[in-house]
């Protein structure tokens, strides 16, 4: 170890440091305004000490780099924290979720919007199809909106529609968005992908300083799992209000913006301490559980698909916009400088997806250009995406939540032990990433690598098990790989001299833990800038 150039503000003492670089352990780590001065072992690092350096002990607990979450909506979860929870996680039958929704009719001023997050057919028992007609029998005094869990499909009443200005007989409003129709072709109330819910996003806005503080709040959440670096993954709200929130948060912020937001890009912040641009988001498919994810083979026929999740029977999904009008942004974006990631789910999707970025990116480049989801991408396709300088993020909780549905009962057995093929991603030498993508599942990496190494499904039993992944990589994929994706393993994602010091704090080793109990082990506490966020008032 050599000696730092100045005397340490704070060295922090551990009996496991989990580098994620070489050598790998270190017992002591020192830090000066706020960046990494000298890594290794106690006594070495304690010579630097000085007359006011701090000494942190951390003892038996395990101090690793921060860790990054590289998909996520903090404006929507700040959106939808006001909403009524009909989730799954809470509710277990559909007298349940009847239930809640009528409480909210009964506290609403008639007349006035209710809106409903984590509807989940899947999940809840005995839900069955919803329509406007169900919702109408709900309240037909209050305008209704309800989202699904997968934020791909939702629900709305006759009152909704009228207040929305959508007409029972509109057409639909393309991009990918449909409209559901009852036998007579009027609009049933189901609304397929943002662009059909575009009418009715200017009711869900709250007052800015409501917004304000549940976005501050979904920063704390991050922070409290371990969390110091996040992805937004395609601004929905105002940026300028993300932007502020996020400048002032405990956790570092890149953000993409909305693909309908590329022409604001040259305005945007490329370079930030606490909140920086990165570039673009697109939505190519959609949602496994709203029949948009883009197959080669039509979904399973039988009653959850064709009934509860209202899957027309040879459903094989749909692209959100042809890839020959989407090739002169790109080839802009890419000129530019500016980073894409792309919504991918299905074999086809990723598959298109890949042509068209080919057309546009040149494979020795640095672009760090990303698909996201990855739910069945071939192997094939894997090695085509390394040649081509692309990289993948799994939403690895598919596995967890959904898996016996998708094997048993959406897209059948074989093609489920083809989901999320992290294993040989990995073998092939991508540098991956794993993703929760809040508000759709709870932000939690602990559980993200739990799952990408045992495949668990919730009901214990292993799903495409031959693609698990060890402890090791999957901790690089919610660290220093996941930094890498963001362009930002230059200053973080590992802990090593030069770098900033962004630490998480657990009270365990997760390579001393038994695989099953990962997403056990308790975050204790988080680092920015060689400061602890609960101790420097970072807490909100």
């Amino acid at each position: 170890m050599s000696r730092p150039p100045s005397v340490p503000d704070v060295i922090v003492l551990a009996d496991t440091i989990e580098t994620m670089t070489r050598p790998g352990r270190a017992e002591a780590v020192a830090v000066s305004s706020g960046r990494i001065v000298a890594v290794g072992n106690r006594e070495d690092v304690l010579l630097t000490r000085g007359a006011r350096t701090t000494v942190v002990d951390l003892g038996t607990r395990a101090l690793l780099p921060g860790f990054f979450e590289p998909h996520t909506h903090p404006d929507v979860c700040a959106q939808f924290s006001g909403w009524v929870d009909v989730s799954s996680f809470r509710h277990a039958r559909v007298a349940d979720v009847e239930a809640e929704l009528a409480a909210a009719v009964e506290r609403t001023p008639t007349g006035e919007w209710i809106f409903a997050f984590g509807f989940d057919p899947i999940l809840t028992a005995d839900l069955g199809r919803w329509d406007r007609a169900r919702l109408d029998a709900i309240t037909d005094r209050h305008p209704v909106f309800v989202m699904i869990q997968s934020m791909h499909t939702a629900y709305v009443n006759t009152l909704g529609l009228v207040r929305a200005g959508v007409a029972l007989d509109a057409d639909d409003p393309g991009d990918g968005g449909h409209y559901g129709r009852d036998a007579a072709g009027l609009l049933n109330g189901r609304l397929e992908e943002q662009p059909a819910m575009a009418a009715f996003a200017p009711f869900f806005l709250g007052s800015a300083d409501a917004t304000r503080t549940s976005m501050r709040s979904v920063y704390d959440a991050y922070r409290t799992v371990g969390i110091t670096s996040i992805g937004v993954a395609g601004t929905f709200g105002d940026p300028a209000m993300l932007a502020d929130v996020a400048r002032e948060a405990p956790v570092r912020t890149t953000a993409y913006y909305h693909s309908a937001m590329a022409d604001r890009l040259d305005r945007a912040d490329r370079i930030g301490d606490r909140y920086r641009v990165r570039g673009l988001k697109l939505w190519y498919d959609g949602s496994p559980y709203t029949g948009t994810m883009l197959l080669d083979e039509p979904y399973l026929e039988n009653d959850l698909c064709c009934c509860t999740l209202g899957i027309a029977p040879g459903t094989a999904g749909r692209a959100n916009f042809d890839p020959a009008d989407m090739v002169d942004l790109l080839a802009g974006l890419y000129a530019d400088g500016w980073q894409v990631m792309a919504h991918s789910q299905g074999d086809r999707g990723c598959r298109e997806m890949l042509d068209l970025y080919g057309r546009v990116v040149s494979a020795d480049a640095d672009h760090r250009w990303r698909l996201e989801h990855c739910a069945l991408i071939s192997t094939d396709d894997l090695v085509r995406a390394k040649q081509l300088g692309v990289s993948p993020s799994f939403h690895v909780n598919h596995v967890l939540h959904y898996g016996p549905e998708l094997r048993d009962q959406i897209i059948g057995p074989e093609r489920a032990e083809q989901l999320m093929p992290i294993g040989p991603a990995v073998e092939m030498g991508h540098r991956v990433s794993l993703h929760a993508d809040a508000p759709m599942y709870p932000t939690d990496p602990l559980s993200l690598v739990r799952t990408a190494v045992t495949r668990r499904t919730r009901h214990g039993d292993r799903l495409a098990g031959h693609f698990a992944i060890d402890v090791r990589a999957a901790l690089r994929a919610v660290t220093i790989d996941a930094a890498w994706q963001l362009g930002a393993d230059d200053d973080t994602g590992s802990i090593e001299v030069g770098k900033r010091a962004d630490f998480t704090v657990l009270e365990r080793d997760p390579f001393d833990v038994a695989v099953d109990d990962l997403h056990r082990i308790e975050v204790l506490d988080t680092w920015l800038d060689g400061r602890s966020t609960t101790e420097a008032g970072m807490a909100r």
